[in-house]
């Protein structure tokens, strides 16, 4: 057991940390609502072009993720954050000045560099410093506190950029990057203790082979299409989504609000209520043995949401609807972190087992936006949601045929 003191310093690394990742990601969160709507000062020609760069990011996480295992395994974590740190600022002060396509390709896919190291990096770091009776709630507390990044840049972008452009809010987020560099010192440790010795530690067979357990697989699945309807579809096309289904300028009590606006108030109040809510998920996860019930109720509340959401209600009917079923995916992701955070704390295996786990998330987060709008042109935004509705009801289904077992650890 650890002393009530070292659990104090504990969560204040993890508060350091995510803090550290909500800086370096407010650029990134400002495109989901700026870039739908203001595409063409960005210099792009399509909506089709908004969908790849908000995916784009995440594709190359895919490839990465397993060298940024090997990554940690040769530069210092405080190291790899510095360099993480760095190129983060970089890419968003691109942001403000590239007006080609390509150029855009690059920036984020550096961007997809650096959150590779910022999120395998925070989840060994959750890994080593957590115990079963706080697992969770250290998962719910990085994973409210870093997005109040997205909380920063949303409300930013979509306050300002009607007003200031796309530009000046791109700089404005870069040059607050570099202002945290002093201070990485101060709060992270130096290295991980990610390794296990040679001899008790798996081959690479070994793991591959356990990646075929059942439980593992439905971890997975669950997690891809979590990742890929809520946290990738649903926030890449939240003001678009608003923009179609009140047009560009909302009516609010005689207030006249554009989408992009209306959609970075709805996140920026998602992500400051999120640390609040995800935390006390992740609390009531570590006080029960059966997860997955947790699991299936936050299932069945997305399910009926995203049947609600293209519904044509009064704007104050559907708004309520909206903020619910944001806070339902931040629920959702915490709840799925915590089942594989436990998962791999009875495995010897953690950085392959997080890092397979990261490619998988990164893959549903990158199929999300892209297949959102190519889906919205072949079948409409409102069929995409009920699609999308079924397949929530499937994964239920899932969990509730295939009994949950005892997971099976590899040790």
């Amino acid at each position: 057991m650890k002393g009530e003191g070292r659990m104090q310093t504990d969560r204040q690394t993890i508060i350091g940390m995510a803090l550290l990742t909500a800086i370096c990601m407010a650029g990134d969160s400002m495109l989901y609502i700026v870039l739908p709507v203001h595409w063409k000062e960005a210099g792009l020609s399509s909506l089709i072009q908004v969908g790849v760069l908000l995916s784009v990011n995440r594709f190359v996480r895919l490839p990465l993720n397993p060298l940024i295992g090997f990554f940690f395994k040769k530069v210092t974590f405080r190291n790899a954050m510095y360099i993480a740190v760095i190129f983060s600022g970089i890419t968003t002060l691109g942001y403000g000045v590239v007006k080609d396509f390509e150029l855009w390709i690059l920036l984020r896919s550096i961007w997809g560099f650096c959150w590779s190291i910022f999120k395998i990096g925070a989840y060994l770091l959750i890994l080593q410093l957590a115990a079963d009776s706080n697992r969770g709630q250290l998962m719910g507390l990085y994973n409210g506190l870093y997005r109040l990044g997205s909380l920063f840049g949303m409300l930013l972008g979509g306050l300002f950029a009607d007003l200031f452009g796309m530009s000046a809010i791109s700089m404005i987020l870069g040059f607050s990057v570099f202002i945290i560099l002093p201070f990485l010192h101060l709060f992270l440790p130096e290295a991980l203790h990610t390794n296990t010795p040679k001899q008790t530690g798996p081959t690479i067979y070994e793991n591959v082979k356990l990646l075929k357990e059942p439980e593992l697989i439905r971890i997975f699945l669950t997690a891809f299409l979590v990742m890929m309807l809520l946290d990738g579809m649903l926030t890449a096309s939240l003001s678009h989504l608003i923009e179609i289904q009140y047009s560009d300028q909302v009516n609010i009590h005689g207030l006249a609000i554009g989408a992009a606006a209306l959609a970075g108030i709805m996140q920026a109040i998602r992500w400051g209520i999120a640390p609040f809510v995800v935390s006390k998920v992740g609390s009531a996860l570590d006080r029960t043995d059966e997860k997955h019930k947790i699991l299936l109720s936050f299932l069945g509340v997305a399910a009926i949401l995203l049947a609600v959401i293209p519904l044509h209600l009064p704007i104050a009917v559907w708004l309520p609807f909206l903020l619910l079923h944001l806070l339902t995916s931040s629920s959702l992701i915490t709840v799925m972190d915590t089942l594989m955070s436990q998962y791999c704390s009875k495995s010897s295996g953690k950085v392959f087992f997080m890092t397979s786990y990261t490619i998988v998330i990164d893959l549903g987060a990158a199929v999300g936006p892209i297949s959102g709008y190519s889906l919205e042109k072949a079948i409409g935004m409102a069929n995409v949601f009920w699609l999308a509705s079924g397949i929530m009801l499937l994964i239920i289904f899932m969990w509730k045929f295939f009994k949950p077992t005892e997971l099976s650890y590899a040790n």
